[in-house]
């Protein structure tokens, strides 16, 4: 049985109290204050606590570029402007449609180039949006000879330079009415009109002319095509067409 302590072992024993108890305190101390400014952090941040995170530095590479937003599924090739080379050649006047349009030009034609005269064909659209139809009897105060007529209405769009392109754009006042006895009595009103030329090379698309035109021949028409509103409108005529066109064929 151990005998009460002596005085120096308790003055030992309260030394390593006391320092055990400093200990604790010091831990405990530090503790809080760690935890306080963790919160403090936690507050000032707007973003909030940032999570930790762990990296390898074996493998983190830090000159490494950073994650690519994705891209699209696919990209989609740009709309092609302005009229397109076309890959055959006209076949009939009515492709030439396509050159008034501003959709195709035809490479394979002839330019408007060399000695004149230079092949025209003239489309005129009577109606907005719908198709052109081939003038060929405008031309005749020029002559009735094949040779003019190959000249100003060809049937053969491969021979054709250019071709002129007449489209009604608006209309205006009533000219007079229009009686007509065949195939049944009717009457159809004559208003006035303005119209487009406008003159491209077939081979390139390129714009040579483009005019306004007005409704000069105001007379009523010895045959029409009636429309459900039994309107029809003042055309250009066809001495106003050749004195617009005749610079461009003969020079």
């Amino acid at each position: 049985m151990a005998g009460p302590p002596t005085p120096g072992q308790a003055n030992r024993g309260l030394i390593i109290a006391v320092v055990t108890l400093g200990v604790l305190l010091l831990l405990a101390c530090t503790g809080l204050v760690g935890g306080a400014f963790l919160l403090r952090a936690g507050e000032d941040d707007p973003a909030g606590p940032v999570p930790a995170t762990r990296s390898s530095p074996a493998t983190a590479d830090p000159t490494a570029p950073g994650p690519t937003a994705p891209g699209p599924s696919g990209s989609a090739e740009p709309a092609p402007q302005g009229p397109q080379a076309s890959d055959f050649a006209a076949s009939e006047i009515a492709d030439l449609n396509d050159v008034c349009d501003g959709v195709l030009y035809y490479p394979q034609s002839p330019k408007r180039a060399g000695k004149a005269p230079h092949p025209v064909a003239l489309l005129v659209g009577d109606a907005p949006g719908g198709q052109r139809r081939h003038d060929n009897g405008y031309y005749y105060d020029e002559g009735l000879s094949k040779r003019v007529e190959q000249i100003w209405a060809s049937d053969d769009p491969k021979t054709v330079q250019m071709v002129a392109c007449l489209d009604r754009v608006s209309t205006g006042t009533t000219i007079r009415k229009c009686r007509y006895d065949d195939p049944k009595p009717d009457t159809l009103t004559l208003l006035k009109a303005t119209y487009r030329l406008r003159v491209h090379e077939v081979a390139t698309g390129r714009k040579l002319l483009d005019k306004t035109m007005g409704g000069d021949d105001q007379a009523c028409p010895y045959v029409v095509l009636v429309g459900a509103d039994k309107k029809i409108y003042a055309e250009v005529s066809d001495r106003s067409l050749l004195a617009a066109l005749r610079n461009l064929v003969k020079r």
